[in-house]
């Protein structure tokens, strides 16, 4: 499925932009939130559900950017196909008051669609843990991503809550995802993905203006 899949515009170069402090001003438009010096873990199905998970993933980091790549398994769930693969950092910001998130990325294949996904102080639910979701995909080129604040949808274990809203004063994580449930039908299996992300993310009031 490729619901709200936000087409991204393409750049081709990487912003310049001094590293913000931990709690973003709104005086700094856009403010760096992120980089490639955080601290990044990579989770897989294969490592927080062995007995059935076997997706690979792997991050590299550079000066410049963080390397996103692996394969993407398939297994049989409930409500068809699922499997997963994400890169986290951790944060404690209040995002309240800006509008979009914003980074450059680019992919090896511009089919394959793409979650970044944010935590909040919700997160922990009896159901599952609660994220809030909107996908995007990239082309092979830099390409400039942004991301409403006000779209990401809330989710626990892929299915929507919409009882839920994201709390943006109490923002606790960022990941970048790939999920076998957003990617086409003839997708393959496994499917080999690499996304590279800029070094910099951001927080931003700026609008986006025509390329």
């Amino acid at each position: 499925m490729r619901k709200n899949i936000v087409v991204a515009l393409f750049l081709l170069s990487l912003m310049n932009s001094n590293f913000a402090s931990a709690q973003p001003s709104s005086s700094e438009d856009p403010t760096a939130i992120s980089t490639v010096e955080a601290d990044w873990v990579v989770k897989t199905d294969k490592t927080e559900r062995p007995q059935v998970g076997s997706s690979e993933a792997t991050l590299r980091k550079s000066d410049q950017e963080l390397q996103f790549q692996g394969e993407l398994a398939a297994i049989e769930g409930n409500g068809g196909l699922v499997g997963f693969a994400f890169v986290e950092t951790p944060l404690s910001l209040d995002l309240s008051e800006y509008k979009y998130i914003e980074f450059y990325a680019r992919s090896n294949d511009p089919t394959v669609v793409y979650t970044l996904s944010l935590k909040d102080d919700q997160a922990i639910q009896d159901a599952g843990t609660l994220t809030f979701e909107q996908e995007f995909v990239v082309g092979t080129e830099w390409t400039k991503v942004k991301l409403p604040l006000s779209h990401f949808r809330p989710k626990i274990r892929g299915r929507v809550f919409d009882n839920f809203q994201l709390r943006l004063e109490q923002v606790r994580s960022l990941s970048f995802q790939i999920n076998r449930s957003n990617q086409a039908a003839d997708s393959p299996i496994p499917l080999h993905f690499t996304l590279d992300i800029g070094k910099k993310i951001y927080v931003t009031n700026q609008e986006l203006t025509p390329g």
